[in-house]
């Protein structure tokens, strides 16, 4: 078997030497910067690698994709899968549960990354340290490797590092005859049964406990317990009564306004590739609201905005 080093020498344009600087510096070779978080909750750290670093993660993904484990739970970054799919299984039970990882990808320490490595792909020593530095940057202001918000390796690593614990979330789950889904650190639980997710909600707590890695904390002021008494809302959409997934009336009269606005030459340039953006969003979730907006300003109008 040819080391993580001797395929990457043979698959990129690198020589020997520079790939072992760019593996061993790795960690250093982030750019970061804040973006405002939702509703005004203060500021979240972004770190990019380096062009170099990114092209490496990538390549690295690719190269192991295959030996390490997804749970189908997973329903972030994963092809044909999205926040649609994370929602739609949930929308007919009458129960509800949604919990947040508090900080989940700078809670993944690169000691987690080297032994989930380690478990599932058996390589050498050197490898799995030479790749835990690829995986992982030098956080700042707090020392020690961890996972970054921003590298293109961050959301695959994260979701085979939590195989381990949404499996035995489901396992919990179906004990209750309740659904579980995970988008990326949103969780949900639903079920018909009243009284069963309490008891599934401290099994959870006790998994974050006693969890040998990842090092995780449910955020309490996250935690939402509804029903279909309530309206309901996943990951930014809303789940209906009638067991649909919606963009929510809100939402969808915001997008109407701006349509009619398009129609009348009173949209504000700026606003207009928000608009596309609206309808592109809306058509992967409830496209019978996007043939509402056809009939509305007519297919050639529409695709007028979708080209722009």
């Amino acid at each position: 078997m040819k080391s993580l080093i001797s395929l990457l020498v043979d698959e990129l344009p690198f020589s020997e030497r520079e790939i072992r600087e760019l593996l061993n510096s790795a960690p250093s070779r982030y750019k970061v910067h804040y973006i405002e978080k939702r509703k005004g909750r203060g500021l979240r750290q972004i770190a990019q690698p380096t062009a170099e670093i990114k092209l490496l993660q990538r390549w690295a993904i690719n190269q192991y994709r295959d030996q390490l484990p997804v749970h189908p739970t997973a329903k972030a970054y994963i092809s044909d899968s999205g926040i649609r799919q994370h929602a739609a299984a949930h929308v007919k039970n009458s129960y509800l549960l949604k919990l947040d990882f508090k900080d989940f990808f700078p809670s993944i320490k690169g000691i987690d990354v080297r032994r989930h490595l380690a478990k599932h792909l058996g390589a050498p020593s050197e490898d799995l340290s030479l790749l835990m530095k690829l995986f992982c940057w030098k956080g700042k202001p707090v020392g020690g490797l961890r996972l970054s918000i921003g590298a293109p390796s961050s959301p695959f690593i994260s979701n085979s590092i939590m195989f381990e614990m949404d499996e035995k979330i489901q396992k919990k789950c179906s004990d209750y005859d309740a659904t579980y889904t995970r988008y990326a650190d949103d969780l949900a639980i639903s079920t018909n049964q009243k009284d069963a997710l309490s008891a599934i909600y401290e099994h959870i707590l006790e998994l974050c406990d006693s969890s040998k890695y990842p090092s995780l904390k449910i955020n309490p002021g996250k935690t939402v317990f509804t029903s279909k008494k309530h309206n309901r809302h996943l990951t930014g959409l809303t789940l209906s009564s009638d067991g649909k997934v919606s963009l929510g009336r809100d939402r969808k009269r915001l997008i109407r306004a701006m349509t009619h606005a398009y129609t009348t030459g009173k949209l504000n340039p700026d606003e207009l590739g928000k608009l596309r953006g609206w309808i592109a969003f809306a058509y992967s979730i409830e496209p019978d609201f996007v043939e509402s907006l056809e009939r509305m300003i007519g297919l050639q109008a529409l695709n007028r905005i979708r080209r722009t």
